[in-house]
């Protein structure tokens, strides 16, 4: 016995696979080709003729980076220090090893621009504060620094490089998102 299929349900079902071809066509994220532009790190390598460096960079937004190094540095080893005092403990103990990331992150623009990766002078730099309450706030308070730093002076610099946007979107994302709250509920 064959079913009839009703010609209004089958029209509403041709109409309703087109809407949703079209919805996800237009609203489901697109993969970004990656150029020699907007790469960062190992995405170089899948670009075809990219030669190191891939250019040379404007004096202030070699600044930029400078900067943006110099503070990762500095929340490092600060947030060494209070690890050095209190043990590794949550926040510290993870927010250290994203501090790591960010500098890597930063050295992959020294790296692809033929920069030379300034040393970091702040190590064995910083007395923890007296108690860990104190040394959560600390943190509060480099990471809406942090945030700042990269909102308000270095994104306004960098607008017309990609790859910088890319990468401090990223690290303000991380400050004000991750790092900000868990120091917030730490203190």
């Amino acid at each position: 016995m064959k079913k009839r299929v009703n010609k209004k349900n089958f029209v509403f079902l041709v109409i309703s696979i087109i809407v949703i071809v079209f919805l996800a066509i237009t609203f489901l994220p697109q993969k970004t080709q990656i150029t020699r532009s907007n790469c960062i790190s190992d995405q170089c390598l899948s670009v075809s003729d990219l030669s190191y460096p891939v250019g040379e960079l404007p004096m202030d937004v070699k600044n930029t980076l400078d900067l943006a190094i110099n503070d990762e540095y500095m929340a490092h080893a600060f947030y060494q220090s209070v690890i050095d005092t209190f043990g590794s403990s949550k926040p510290f103990s993870m927010i250290i090893r994203a501090e790591e990331n960010h500098i890597s992150m930063l050295k992959a623009l020294y790296d692809k621009y033929g920069i030379e990766i300034p040393v970091d002078n702040w190590i064995n730099n910083f007395t923890s504060p007296s108690t860990f309450k104190e040394a959560c706030q600390a943190g509060v308070d480099a990471e809406i620094a942090n945030a700042a730093l990269y909102e308000e002076q270095l994104l306004p610099v960098v607008k017309n490089y990609e790859d910088f946007v890319q990468v401090y979107n990223n690290l303000m994302t991380a400050s004000k998102q991750k790092h900000l709250i868990a120091f917030q509920k730490c203190a």
